[in-house]
């Protein structure tokens, strides 16, 4: 399968989960009320940091080490009992500290909700290993029909009770429910897939566990905190604020889903060729690969910035209703941040195998989101947490530029396509223009927003077409993955 073929089917399955989960939050923020939807969205961060924050690294290692080892099937096998053990000791950990994180974030309702707690990081830890598996293994048309289908399971058991009218903690035991399901299906497709190997690999590698855990081992650390950083500053609002304070915040701080989407996925099908190329020393071949994701990344992610900036005070209030008003201003600080997501800049040093440097800048990054978090609330109140984390990530990136001019010797000026980066950020200036211009219309807020967006894509599209942002390389890419009828615009 062709890697534009593959990407497209992988985006496309996540993009369904992900949006799912978007229009769930819409309907969530306008069911609960502020305290109900806080005590929600307390849950999911205690679930997501625990699920995310302790896999050791050994998802990300399947990408690395089962295409070179040379008992698949064993590692496999050794993968899925790894996972399992995880996500016992996880979720039994996390039940026992429910009361020190119910004070911790100023509520008393998760004291009611442990067993909840424990179900669903018990059961969606096992679930994590299973894109590398399935990706890593060649079976990714397999994976994008039942990832469909989990975005599928994953609305119906919030939908459902919402219209029965049912409680949050009902509707809480309604997702344990459905990833219940969820895991049986992942334990099922993951052993089959490695009793798919029934010969060893006459080319692969005897790894040993010691070099198994010393490449795994400083990812999931830093994995880890890079989870601990991205969630820091709700921590803290939670910790300094009342569920409801939290629920304004937190539908303020949030990224686009699609954008994490494309950049992970791109990067994740990508590993295999960055590995291959600096195993041969093809440094070149590595730069240019990386400039060609970077560039396409930018022609995306550069408009989709200005214009959610732009149209935040619009865009908000539609979406989550007026209530969460006070939501803009953190919404459109929080979108600054996609201007330095055009990678996800530790592929290349995931690929050379240096992956203790993703460990220190993730301490870094903890730390200095802790520290700046913290000081610039006792300034600016909510607003300083968004800006204390734009900030923190910013000083990431370069933190990872540098580490990559070091390893591959080449010079600040080489890691980036930087004329194609000016030409988009310049055709996305120029196409905000009539958005602003448009702005002050009074119309229905759905079809000011409809007019707003058609204004600006016609507007970034000849802009693009004209520019050097992207090469003739990278228009055929995206032409190669764009509808029959949609290819003209390309």
């Amino acid at each position: 399968m062709k890697l534009s073929t593959q990407l497209f089917v992988t985006i496309l399955s996540k993009t369904t989960e992900n949006v799912s989960i978007f229009i769930l939050s819409i309907v969530l923020a306008r069911y609960f009320t502020k305290a109900e939807y806080g005590t929600y969205l307390h849950v999911q961060l205690i679930v997501n940091i625990a699920v995310w924050s302790l896999l050791l690294g050994i998802p990300h290692s399947v990408y690395y080490f089962l295409p070179k080892v040379r008992s698949q099937r064993k590692y496999l096998l050794n993968v899925l009992a790894l996972m399992a053990g995880i996500s016992f000791i996880v979720s039994i950990g996390t039940y026992f500290m429910i009361p020190f994180l119910s004070e911790s974030l100023l509520n008393e309702d998760l004291l009611n909700l442990g067993g909840i707690v424990l179900c669903l990081i018990l059961f969606q830890i096992p679930i994590t290993s299973f894109e590398p598996i399935m990706i890593s293994a060649g079976e990714i048309k397999l994976f994008a029909k039942l990832k469909s289908l989990f975005s599928l399971a994953l609305f119906i058991s919030v939908i459902a009770p919402i219209s029965l009218g049912m409680s949050l903690e009902q509707i809480l035991k309604s997702l344990v429910f459905c990833f219940l399901l969820q895991v049986l299906v992942v334990i099922y497709y993951s052993l089959r897939t490695a009793y798919k190997y029934s010969s060893p690999n006459l080319e692969g590698e005897n790894c040993s566990f010691n070099e198994q855990a010393r490449y795994s081992l400083p990812i999931g650390l830093s994995s880890g905190l890079s989870e601990m950083s991205s969630y820091a500053d709700k921590i803290i609002v939670s910790n300094q604020s009342s569920p409801e304070d939290y629920a304004v915040y937190a539908r303020g701080a949030m990224d686009l889903p699609i954008i994490n989407i494309i950049a992970n996925t791109l990067d994740n099908l990508l590993m295999p060729r960055f590995i291959k190329a600096f195993k041969e020393k093809d440094t070149p071949g590595v730069i240019t690969s990386w400039h060609t994701t970077i560039r396409m990344m930018a022609s995306f992610i550069y408009p989709c910035c200005f214009f959610l900036i732009a149209t935040a005070h619009l865009l908000i209030p539609a979406i989550f209703s007026e209530r969460y008003i006070d939501s803009v201003i953190i919404f459109q600080i929080y979108s600054l941040g996609l201007l330095t997501r055009i990678s996800t800049f530790s592929i290349i040093v995931r690929a050379i195998g240096k992956t203790k440097v993703i460990l220190w800048v993730s301490i870094g990054t903890v730390i200095g989101n802790i520290l700046l978090t913290l000081l610039f609330m006792s300034w600016w109140g909510l607003v300083g947490a968004p800006i204390a984390t734009v900030l923190v990530m910013l000083i990431m990136k370069i933190m990872y530029v540098y580490s990559v001019t070091h390893y591959l010797k080449i010079n600040m000026i080489d890691v980036f396509p930087w004329m194609s980066l000016l030409h988009s950020l310049l055709a996305s200036t120029i196409s905000t223009l009539p958005v602003l211009a448009l702005l002050s219309l009074e119309i229905n807020v759905w079809l000011h927003l409809l007019l707003l967006s058609i204004v600006f894509s016609i507007s970034y599209i000849l802009l693009t077409k004209i520019s050097l942002s992207l090469t003739k390389s990278d228009k055929e890419a995206i032409r190669s993955i764009t509808p029959k009828r949609l290819k003209w615009i390309i």
